[in-house]
């Protein structure tokens, strides 16, 4: 949709952020913004203190979306194994689980640049007022600049791991409503001329290529059974792969017509709260 814009500059990108938050990731104006009544009562707690009910809500799950992925890959390779291991109880929770202390300014900080990759990385794009793309990078490229923005620019902050950003708020977007905290990124972006658009998350495969398929055979150790078979398995595995990219644009098309059904993300619902109107790429087509 805009991917041949020009893009800004690493340092250009970094002058955004400051112009975006001049106080910091969780400035007092921040703060102000999205926990009025004060951090820990505010509604957004939960995302880093979650209830002993949520963390075994979060393990039961995990537990069954791996299991049924090991049961998948050992159909695939004729290993089949129906048996479920046994699932985590409430209990085993309860005898693990340990009260968190609260730390406001890592906390907020933490939240606020996890929301900020939702919206500059996971494939959607943020346009910049003279219309550039504000490309913060690659998934992991994009929590990488922001790890190394705050290392620049928060003198409390240590740089880390830049895995902390990745993925944005995948691991915790089911413990509280995110609106508040993109509302508040939108309304800055909006007051510097920004905009955003935004791209429907689809799976898609990557196939890996290889020059020395297409070379010529040489003289020496050319075998003419050895090339046969190599060429049955190197069609076959096309053939997996063209089977594979078929049902992931089915599973794309059928995600696109069920997102219909439901209420839109949280994040086109704080924009249009903001820019009164959907952003563009919304609905997907």
């Amino acid at each position: 949709m805009g991917r041949d814009r020009e893009s800004m500059s690493e340092a250009e990108l970094h002058a955004l952020f400051d112009r975006l938050f001049p106080r910091g990731f969780s400035g007092a104006d921040v703060l102000e913004t999205i926990a009025p009544e004060g951090w820990d009562r505010s509604p957004l707690l939960p995302c880093f203190h979650p209830s002993i009910d949520r963390v075994f809500e979060e393990r039961l799950l995990m537990h069954r979306n791996l299991d049924n992925l090991r049961r998948l890959g050992g159909r695939r390779h004729g290993s089949v194994t129906d048996v479920p291991s046994p699932e985590p109880t409430l209990e085993d929770v309860r005898k693990e689980y340990k009260p968190s202390v609260v730390q406001e300014t890592a906390e907020v900080t933490e939240l606020v640049g996890l929301c900020l990759w939702d919206l500059f990385s996971d494939n959607h794009e943020v346009i910049a007022a003279d219309g550039r793309l504000a490309d913060i990078g690659s998934f992991r490229g994009a929590g990488a600049f922001i790890n190394e923005h705050l290392s620049r620019s928060d003198g409390d902050w240590r740089e880390g791991d830049y895995l902390r950003f990745y993925m944005g708020t995948i691991g915790i977007g089911q413990r509280a409503d995110l609106t508040p905290v993109y509302t508040m990124i939108f309304s800055r972006l909006k007051a510097v001329g920004g905009d955003w658009v935004y791209h429907f998350p689809e799976l898609g495969v990557v196939e890996p290529q290889s020059g020395d398929d297409d070379a010529a055979p040489s003289a020496q150790g050319y075998s003419v059974s050895e090339s046969a078979l190599a060429e049955l398995n190197a069609q076959h595995g096309r053939a997996e792969v063209r089977r594979f990219r078929a049902e992931l644009d089915e599973m794309n098309t059928r995600g696109r017509e069920e997102a219909m059904d439901r209420e839109p993300p949280s994040t086109v619902r704080a924009y249009r709260q903001v820019y009164g109107r959907d952003p563009r790429g919304w609905p997907p087509a």
